[in-house]
């Protein structure tokens, strides 16, 4: 079993040892620590990992994309036990509805205002939402194994979001939820049937 406190202190050594680093390739050898996993990160690990790479906002910076059409997945770092990737959001794209199947997946929100949306089943079958909440920037949140939801950036202010995330260990095999599987599923029929039986009436 390997001792948490000095897996902790090596990756806070490692990471971002020189802050006038601007290159991709001095984060990837700070990220050197990782190769010594022999197990997937517990959530504590998770956490302490993206609190260091908090500090490297310039050299994550590096691996800045973005694409119109959808939000964009930027590796970093991979391995057997862990994958780190720099996730770069234009206003209103989201994820799919998904779970982590067996995975930690911890987020850090470098800039902007990340929106995560909740989900569970409920008992006639499809997701419905449980909660959501804003994670803004300088935050991190975790989350585990079957929790489902979608993030995205929703935020009032129109700005890019840009996350670091943190898989381990890394997500092979998630599921991703569509509509039909959702209280969204026939919304637009229940909703015309609904008017069309009198159900709403206005009242002066």
């Amino acid at each position: 079993m390997r001792n948490s406190a000095a897996l902790s202190q090596q990756i806070t050594q490692h990471l971002c040892s020189d802050e006038r680093a601007d290159t991709p390739r001095r984060l990837l050898g700070s990220l050197r620590t990782l190769h010594e996993l022999a197990s997937p990160l517990s959530e504590r690990e998770v956490r302490e990992l993206l609190a260091s790479l908090s500090k490297c906002t310039s050299e994550l910076a590096t691996f800045e994309r973005f694409d119109a059409e959808s939000y964009c997945r930027n590796r970093i770092f991979s391995n057997s036990f862990v994958d780190v990737l720099l996730l770069c959001w234009r206003p209103g794209q989201r994820t799919p509805i998904h779970n982590h199947a067996g995975s930690t997946c911890g987020v850090y929100v470098m800039r902007g205002e990340a929106i995560e949306i909740g989900f569970t089943a409920s008992g006639m079958g499809p997701l419905i939402p449980s909660g959501s909440h804003a994670v803004s920037s300088g935050e991190v949140t975790v989350s585990s194994d079957n929790d489902i939801h979608l993030v995205a950036n929703y935020s009032s202010s129109g700005e890019d979001l840009v996350t670091v995330h943190c898989y381990s260990p890394p997500l092979r095999s998630m599921r991703v939820f569509g509509e039909g599987e959702t209280f969204f599923s026939n919304y637009g029929e229940a909703t015309e049937r609904a008017t069309r039986s009198g159900c709403y009436h206005a009242e002066l």
